[in-house]
């Protein structure tokens, strides 16, 4: 399995909207359903941090996008890096393809010179909860249907 991982271009739009939806199935309350509105998510998180925004790819197929954010405002931390979305491909989840993207994130966000990160999780979905959890990530807050959970690095 030949991992690559890179920035993302404006040219991996649809890719991204494949990936997402296939990571939403099953939990589309946490997701946007319309593809018109995932093109917007797509250019919102291009334009929060561009730097931040990672793909990956398997033998030149993208599996995956994480999205980080160093110039994100946190009520809570005011010295903070976000990480917006991290979605996989459902045919890769498993593989280690998520904890790589992570990897990125995280690697890129202190880089920034953060030592805090948080991002949101929907409170119904235990796999990604856990999968943070064994990352290093405790949920801190709750709100709605939303989980916070923070890293130190």
């Amino acid at each position: 399995m030949g991992l690559k991982i890179r920035k993302v271009t404006k040219d991996d739009m649809d890719a991204f909207i494949k990936v997402y939806k296939s990571a939403y199935e099953g939990f589309e309350e946490y997701a946007y359903r319309k593809e018109k509105n995932i093109k917007q998510y797509f250019k919102w998180l291009m334009k929060r941090d561009e730097e931040g925004f990672f793909v990956a790819e398997i033998d030149g197929k993208i599996a995956g996008f994480v999205a980080a954010d160093s110039t994100w405002y946190s009520f809570f931390d005011a010295e903070v890096g976000e990480i917006h979305e991290i979605v996989v491909l459902k045919e890769y989840k498993g593989k280690g393809i998520g904890k790589k993207l992570m990897e990125a994130a995280e690697n890129y966000l202190k880089s920034k010179g953060y030592s805090i990160i948080e991002l949101w999780v929907g409170e119904k979905n235990h796999v990604a909860k856990k999968f943070y959890e064994k990352l290093g990530y405790v949920a801190e807050e709750q709100y709605g249907i939303w989980i916070r959970m923070v890293k130190k690095l």
